[in-house]
């Protein structure tokens, strides 16, 4: 037998969704503006309607179930496609009203060739009533959102192409190989350390970052070293560089307030220094909403995009 939901579904489903981003029952109750007692019942019978468990609640505290959270991504996407209609009826009525929803790298924000800043300034000059939802996410995540509806755009760095989505160069970043205070080759002259050195080293791995970087294989014929460490998130890379037991690549912007205080040094700058590509994905073939199409044109215009 076919499982068909109900009107009243929509509302269960909010409330399991808030009980989830809110991390328990009691958490939820004052974003939803509910009692515990009607929080439950609407829990009750939307489990009982398809038929799964979606949570543990009780003394040893609130987790989601595997099925709990397969239902819960299902309904990110069914009330995202519920934003996109109201966006597209704003668009039809050409207001510019409703939500965007926008993924991006971590650590972007002392970038100074991220425009983000000044694209909202001249989106927001209109009269609008507009709410921007920003979400840090990996780019595999990012990428995932946006061809699933959860994200309208994306901005990061994509060592892989997938098909779906257009892909649009926004700027360069520069970033460099680092070592703490703490680490053996900081107090050694860059005239005086060797790439064999640096292959030595403990070497954290950033992720897409790294597909995007060669330097050290244009120097070099020895591969880039095996990584003792793996993060895509700038603020875990830092934390282990500060270790004073690894090497990493940082983008220079971010790296910079350690290197003013003489807690990093980056190694060999004229020779394994490189830029990264960060890019502007969004959903290839798909009809923007008004509000969407308007704000991309801005983000393109303050980077000398072609809109």
């Amino acid at each position: 037998m076919r499982l068909r939901l109900r009107p009243a579904s929509i509302h269960q489903l909010n409330i399991f969704k808030c009980i989830v981003e809110n991390g328990g029952f009691s958490a939820a109750q004052g974003k939803l503006n509910m009692s515990a007692a009607s929080i439950s019942l609407g829990m009750k019978e939307l489990e009982g309607q398809i038929g799964m468990k979606l949570c543990q609640r009780g003394r040893s505290g609130f987790k989601i179930t595997e099925h709990g959270q397969r239902v819960y991504d299902a309904a990110e996407v069914v009330f995202a496609a519920m934003d996109d209609l109201n966006l597209a009826l704003s668009h039809i009525r050409k207001e510019l009203v409703g939500e965007i929803r926008i993924a991006l790298q971590d650590n972007l924000a002392t970038s100074p060739a991220f425009r983000l800043s000044e694209s909202l300034a001249q989106f927001n000059a209109r009269e609008n009533q507009v709410s921007f939802r920003f979400d840090e996410a990996m780019s595999s995540e990012q990428a995932h959102g946006v061809l699933n509806g959860r994200y309208h755009l994306a901005i990061g760095v994509f060592q892989h192409r997938v098909a779906g989505l257009r892909y649009e160069k926004l700027f360069d970043e520069e970033v460099g190989l680092y070592c703490a205070h703490s680490h053996p080759l900081f107090s050694v002259p860059d005239d005086e350390i060797s790439l064999q050195s640096i292959q030595s080293c403990n070497y954290i791995s950033s992720g897409p970052i790294e597909g995007t970087l060669s330097a050290i294989e244009r120097v070099t014929p020895t591969p880039t070293p095996t990584p003792s460490a793996v993060t895509e998130n700038m603020d875990a890379l830092a934390i282990l560089l500060l270790s004073g037991g690894y090497l990493g690549r940082l983008p220079t912007h971010f790296a910079k307030p350690w290197v003013d205080k003489n807690l990093m040094k980056p190694l060999m700058p004229d020779q394994i220094s490189d830029n990264v590509e960060f890019y502007l994905i969004t959903k290839r073939g798909a009809h923007q909403p008004h509000i969407v199409d308007t704000f991309l044109k801005d983000l393109k215009a303050c980077h000398n995009l072609e809109p």
